[in-house]
């Protein structure tokens, strides 16, 4: 099945994102009622969270996002390094332009967070393809 180029793909990108968020907010909310001691309401937004997240699994192996572990680690990787090296520090630049520090400087920890994710990532993938390989499991 060739998705590229199609608006199939770009509603299932859309969708992907929309099923994303939408499994960490009520991943959210379920934390928060549960803490209100609404554990009736908490298993509601965690059940749809799970299901959310069945929805995005599906979508992203239609967009052929899943594959082997080299394969994930790879994409990960260059994902973090965007993340870290060009996105989070743009964020960070508009954030104190507007004078919005506190968030800045957030932007700032988040982007070195995944400097590290990146360096995991990298670390690992090095584990699995090096040709003297380590066990690795």
């Amino acid at each position: 099945m060739n998705l590229k180029g199609t608006q199939t793909e770009k509603n299932l990108w859309t969708a992907f994102s929309g099923e994303s968020q939408a499994r960490n907010k009520y991943a959210f909310f379920a934390k928060i009622a549960r803490q209100e001691g609404l554990n009736e309401v908490a298993d509601v937004f965690q059940e749809s969270a799970k299901q959310e997240e069945e929805h995005g699994r599906i979508i992203f192996e239609f967009l052929n996002g899943v594959q082997d572990s080299v394969t994930n680690l790879r994409m990960a990787a260059q994902s973090e390094h965007y993340e870290w090296t060009t996105m989070y520090k743009e964020f960070e630049r508009i954030a104190r332009q507007e004078e919005l520090d506190e968030i800045a400087s957030f932007f700032h920890e988040v982007g070195k967070i995944e400097a590290e994710h990146e360096k995991n990532y990298l670390n690992l993938l090095k584990k699995l393809t090096d040709p003297r390989k380590t066990s690795i499991k």
